[in-house]
């Protein structure tokens, strides 16, 4: 017998034959092993092997009932525990199946003793040797792993190399890893599949999924929601990958695609707190084996490993981004002087971090208003981004439509959105603004955050992306800390362009106010105490505080312009300067352009952009002097700005919004003006909202002695003449004077009397003689008959033929009045309205 150096080794025994299981008992446990039990068949096998694992098996290869000793074998191969089969007259198919269950060794019947115990250490000695080169392969495949994947940094990179190492020892046609970090929000999936020469591949989700399949699910299986394969772990084949491939979108795909049969899902447990999961699938029928599950599971540490290696990673490469970006965009509003420079350099920053098809910065209160300096549209175009020229969205006739879709834009910019999906369709549904630039633009995802200054929105940055789930709540968080820099950027713009403009604002102001001085007018306090003066300034007093557009009424000379002043200095507006437009001293082809203004070439002559009163005095109050003088073609135009708040240059585009209190004067009975169809009645009305009568100087014979005692001292500087008085026979006629002229007239009167005479008192130079009767003026024929025509127009509401016509009205052939309306340069209807 053979001795043994090691401790009793556990032996089961599995023979049917009662007195050949008690023998080999007995030479077992003389030779000093200790043997677990006497098994006749595998039911009690399997029983005394789940009380305790014995260190080898004797096991009968006939053995009898259900299930046949190399049925058992199989089983113990599956639990590695070591076997020698028992026989007797083995047959070659006897044989060749007990070959495929692996074995330790052969015993015939009958045994001699030494036979048995060297079969047994024989058996011992090889499981030994086979499970420590097992554990040594094992090893030696986790080192290489690790080897392979602990320093990739690229996503792709790390999945290939997992893909090599695992298909060394168990066969794979596709891994797919999924990983996801709720607290963080990051999701991202990775599939690889086997190509005919052994390598990996990456699967991009056309291929997998199809050429034809829509955008929206494209979209959508790159989303946590869609491709989040749960807390699933083991092998599924047969019917379960047929309910996996039912409950999990990602596998049925993966099936159809790739014919694959057998899945096996292994959690990756991570350092941060993640739902991970390294997906393998064959395409062999009989699927994975415990065994392959077993040996993947030995890297699974180290793969996890490589893993938190690579979050760390991202998330430092993550912050250097986002530091990258913060320098791109400080630098373009460093380097920019306005939106349309920026934001090009703005969409190329942010596109480094997010996915980006639209950028755009709007100024809040202003959407699809009057553009400010700050607004502008960016677009992917071949990867550079470029500015887009946007249409113009068709808004509702009715202004207070129009004003509640703009209000409700304006309240939706005001806070954080993000719209992906379907909360971006209900967008769509919601607001017309959203549906008309998305459909426009076929944008699918956006987000808006509003830039904050001082605690209120400014500006409102705008990012969308024609991907239906390109954004998620960490982008939109992302978004909102990159406008926290972005504030401090745009403070400093908006602070450059508000200079810029008040410089541009001030020099406009500046050269107007040269020109006004170089007319001579009387800026001076009003001089008189008589009731009717008192009477008009209290008017003054009521009707300043307010925007309500007056109309100064009175003969020439009666100080309409003073006045005009005077309401000016007591509003709201008297920190800006009134502008002054004489309506009677332009011609009336240039009084469009000195009102509206006008673009550089928008007519012969204009080398220069000019810049119009109404754009001049905006913030202010625009005074037209002699209003009853404006041609008619020109009233149905000034007319629409008082309604709209809107003016057009000259060759202009867009309109643009004005605020401006107008004060109109004339010396004309408007309302016989419109009677004789001379001035619009609607216009009239629109002006005549608070009238102010000026009283002429014939009715203040309280205000003569005033009026000159104030020019006396005005001129006596003026001259350098120390005038002190007034001779008492030129004050008597001054008195008695009717001054048809009014104040205009006395102001001249002195001044001619001061030059001639003699300080320091006054004589007039002249007698002071009533003025004959006015004759009737007599005008042109042609302008007679322009103004016949046009009150005709005016009546008839420029319609030419027709029983109700103006041809009719006038007693003249249609074709004679249009003929003379062409020679007299009179626009019909239809030509003033393509004016």
């Amino acid at each position: 017998m053979l001795a043994l150096a090691e401790p009793a080794a556990l032996v089961l025994i599995v023979e049917d034959e009662f007195l050949i299981a008690n023998d080999l008992g007995d030479i077992l446990e003389g030779a000093g092993y200790q043997v677990l039990g006497l098994a006749e068949s595998g039911a009690e096998a399997r029983a005394l092997v789940a009380e305790s694992r014995p260190s080898v098996v004797l096991l009968d290869i006939f053995l009898k009932g259900a299930e046949t000793g190399i049925e058992l074998a199989h089983w113990l191969n599956q639990q590695h525990i070591p076997f020698v089969f028992l026989s007797a007259n083995l047959t070659d198919d006897v044989l060749a199946a007990a070959k495929v269950t692996e074995p330790f060794g052969f015993l015939n019947k009958p045994f001699r003793e030494r036979d048995v115990l060297a079969a047994l250490e024989i058996a011992r000695y090889r499981h030994a040797h086979s499970q420590e080169a097992r554990l040594r392969q094992q090893q030696q495949t986790q080192i290489a792993v690790n080897k392979a994947i602990v320093t990739l940094h690229d996503r792709e990179q790390l999945c290939q190399a997992i893909a090599t190492q695992v298909n060394q020892f168990v066969r794979i046609d596709v891994l797919n890893l999924c990983l996801s970090q709720p607290e963080e929000q990051i999701f991202y999936w990775l599939l690889l599949r086997r190509t005919p020469q052994g390598t990996f591949e990456r699967v991009r989700l056309p291929e997998l999924f199809g050429p034809g399949t829509p955008s929206e699910r494209l979209s959508l299986q790159a989303h946590p929601m869609a491709a989040d394969p749960g807390n699933r772990q083991g092998i599924f084949s047969g019917v379960a990958f047929e309910t996996l491939s039912q409950e999990f979108s990602m596998a049925q795909a993966i099936s159809e695609a790739f014919g694959i049969q057998s899945m096996a899902f292994f959690p990756v447990v991570l350092q941060q707190r993640t739902f991970t999961s390294l997906q393998l699938g064959t395409t062999a029928a009989a699927g994975f084996t415990p065994d392959d599950y077993a040996a993947v599971s030995l890297i699974i540490p180290q793969i996890a490993l490589a893993l938190d290696n690579l979050l760390a990673y991202e998330e430092l490469e993550s912050r250097r981004q986002i530091k990258a970006t913060e320098l791109a965009i400080a630098s373009a509003f460093r380097n920019g002087r306005n939106s349309a420079e920026i934001a090009p350099q703005v969409a190329a920053a942010i596109s480094e971090l997010l996915p980006l098809d639209l950028l755009s910065f709007y100024r809040v209160g202003r959407v699809l208003r009057q553009p400010s300096a700050m607004d502008a549209t960016v677009g992917n175009q071949g990867g550079h981004f470029q500015l887009l020229p946007l249409e113009a969205m068709p808004m509702p006739d009715s202004v207070e439509e129009a004003g509640h879709i703009l209000e409700g834009m304006d309240a939706w910019l005001r806070q954080p959105l993000l719209h992906v999906g379907e909360k971006a369709a209900q967008a769509r549904e919601l607001n017309p603004v959203t549906r008309y630039y998305s459909n426009l633009l076929q944008l699918k995802s956006s987000m808006s955050v509003p830039i904050m200054l001082k605690g209120q929105p400014v500006v409102v940055l705008i990012v969308a992306s024609k991907a239906a789930y390109a954004y998620t709540a960490k982008d939109l968080q992302l978004l909102q800390e990159l406008t926290e820099r972005l504030a401090v950027a745009l403070d400093n713009l908006l602070a450059y362009e508000r200079i810029r403009q008040l410089s541009e604002q001030l020099e406009q102001e500046k050269t107007y106010l040269s020109e006004e001085l170089k007319t001579s007018h009387n800026f001076e306090e009003i001089i008189g105490t008589s009731p009717a003066l008192l009477e008009v300034l209290r008017g003054v007093g009521q009707v300043a505080p307010t925007d309500a557009t007056v109309l100064l009424l009175g003969e020439t000379g009666t100080g309409k312009e003073l006045i005009a002043r005077a309401v000016h200095n007591r509003s709201p507006r008297s920190t800006r300067t009134m502008v002054k437009v004489n309506c009677a001293a332009l011609p009336a082809q240039l009084i469009e352009s000195e009102l509206f203004g006008h673009e550089k070439g928008s007519y012969t002559g204009a080398t220069e952009r000019r810049v119009g009163k109404f754009e001049l005095a905006h913030g202010s109050t625009l005074f037209l002097d002699e209003i009853g003088e404006l041609p008619l073609e020109l009233q149905a135009k000034l007319l629409r700005v008082l309604q709209e708040k809107e003016i057009e240059r000259i060759g202009g585009k867009d309109p643009l919004r004005v605020d401006v209190r107008i004060i109109a004067a004339t010396n004309r009975e408007l309302a016989e003006e419109v009677a004789a169809g001379r001035f619009r009645a609607d216009l009239y009305y629109r002006l005549n909202v608070f009238p102010l009568e000026l009283p002429p100087l014939r009715t203040r014979p309280e205000d003569l002695l005033p009026l000159a005692t104030y020019f006396l001292r005005k001129l006596s500087q003026k001259l350098g003449k120390p005038f002190t008085s007034i001779a008492n026979a030129s004050l008597q006629q001054i008195q008695h004077y009717a001054w048809p002229g009014n104040i205009r007239e006395l102001e001249n009167v002195l001044e001619r009397a001061a030059i001639l005479s003699t300080p320091p008192t006054l004589q007039l130079a002249a007698p002071l003689l009533p003025s004959a009767p006015p004759r009737n003026e007599v005008k042109p024929m042609q302008d007679t008959m322009r103004e016949t025509i046009l009150a005709a127009l005016t009546q008839t509401n420029y319609r030419i033929r027709g029983p109700r016509g103006a041809a009719v009205l006038l007693g003249v052939k249609a074709t004679t009045l249009e003929a003379r309306m062409k020679k007299l340069g009179i626009a019909s209807r239809k030509e003033s309205r393509a004016e």
